[in-house]
């Protein structure tokens, strides 16, 4: 489960966190300590935890109202309250708290907490049947049920090459004769299906290794074709894509499902692998969750979520490192939390990308708002 410890005072923050680090309780991650409120609200809704701990008696905003907030930010998150006094119990459980601790907090206490939020946690979660997936965001892939990512190694590039071509065109019947002039359009007819049964071999084998007996290749025109069959072996992106254009309008209760699409793509289509007939296809999927990532930023920025929205901009750089708008929304998004030092950065790297792609220098209108940015910070510090 994943915890967020939140408590003004250090040493009981400590404490807290090492009696968790030393729990029974298996697959406790904290994932954020804070004795800041402000920062808690700004970054909670990206961690996405499963559990926040809350102190009640702390300056600028006690824990139940940030309770509160925090239980609008994210409406399925577990709350336990940890306070010296016994005193705001109730108030605690009208916020439908799982639990309230008294500090110092004790070991043998905490260790129910952990159990009885285990059972709540994975009683909430979805339960469904596990199957195993060829991943083909990022680099070509077997992922098994429990989640163990293997990359599958071929004996030969063509062989890789042909596998992947016939997934993409799962379902459908591929003419020989289109195989053999794509794959081998050199070569004699004869030679180049002599060369074609090796590969489907190779395949075969290649995919009986794996334990992918879902996979099937048939000929079902008298050998003048192929056909790629899938069953009880999903493929990641038809998983994504079902997830993204199934995803509801963004809104409070809704930006988990969004975070967690964007989350899920997790490279350019056949991104190790530079075929030519994968090219519209990766342009497709990119473009798709492109989009989708700009209203994810729209809304983080609209509600004043600039760290999410800083991190949202971050990996579309590191996946469109040539798109010029990225650059200057983290300029004013770095502008907005006073980190002069990064929005000089982002100048620099965009100028630096667009001398080497396009010789050019930022359109007219990021060079305005630089410059006037530039006069701004110079004021300031004097």
């Amino acid at each position: 489960m994943k915890i967020v410890i939140v408590d003004d005072e250090n040493q009981s923050l400590k404490r807290l966190k090492s009696l968790l680090k030393k729990s029974n309780v298996s697959e406790v991650n904290i994932v954020g300590e804070y004795t800041n409120f402000l920062e808690v609200v700004a970054q909670i809704q990206t961690m996405q935890p499963d559990v926040v701990f809350l102190d009640i008696v702390m300056p600028d905003m006690d824990g139940l109202t940030l309770g509160k907030r925090v239980r609008e930010l994210l409406p399925n998150i577990e709350i336990v309250f940890t306070s010296v006094f016994d005193k705001y119990a109730i108030d605690a459980f009208n916020l439908h708290a799982i639990d309230y601790l008294l500090k110092p907090v004790q070991k043998t206490r905490l260790h129910k907490t952990l159990e009885r939020l285990q059972k709540v946690i994975e009683k909430n979660q979805p339960k469904t049947t596990k199957q195993k997936m060829i991943q083909l965001l990022g680099s070509l892939k077997v992922v098994m049920p429990d989640g163990n990512a293997q990359v599958m190694k071929w004996r030969t590039s063509k062989a890789k090459e042909l596998f992947t071509y016939m997934l993409t065109h799962r379902n459908e019947t591929i003419q020989r004769d289109l195989i053999l002039k794509l794959f081998w359009p050199e070569i004699d007819m004869d030679k180049a299906s002599k060369q074609l049964y090796t590969v489907i071999y190779t395949i075969r084998q290649t995919l009986e290794n794996y334990g992918l007996e879902g996979v099937e290749i048939s000929s079902p025109l008298l050998k003048s074709g192929y056909q790629l069959l899938l069953k009880d072996v999903e493929i990641d992106v038809e998983q994504w894509l079902t997830q993204l254009k199934s995803l509801p309008p963004l809104k409070l209760t809704t930006i988990r499902a969004h975070e967690q699409v964007f989350q899920a793509y997790s490279g350019n289509y056949l991104g190790d692998s530079d075929y030519l007939w994968s090219k519209s296809e990766r342009e497709r999927l990119r473009r798709l969750w492109l989009y989708h990532a700009q209203q994810l930023s729209k809304y983080y920025m609209k509600n004043e979520n600039y760290f999410a929205a800083v991190k949202v901009q971050v990996k579309v750089q590191s996946f469109f490192p040539d798109e010029e708008e990225s650059y200057f929304i983290l300029m004013k998004l770095y502008d907005l939390l006073n980190n002069a030092a990064a929005v000089e950065e982002q100048y620099w790297l965009l100028k630096r990308m667009l001398k080497k792609q396009v010789a050019m220098a930022p359109r007219e209108e990021i060079e305005r708002w630089y410059q006037k940015w530039r006069q701004m910070s110079t004021i300031l510090q004097v």
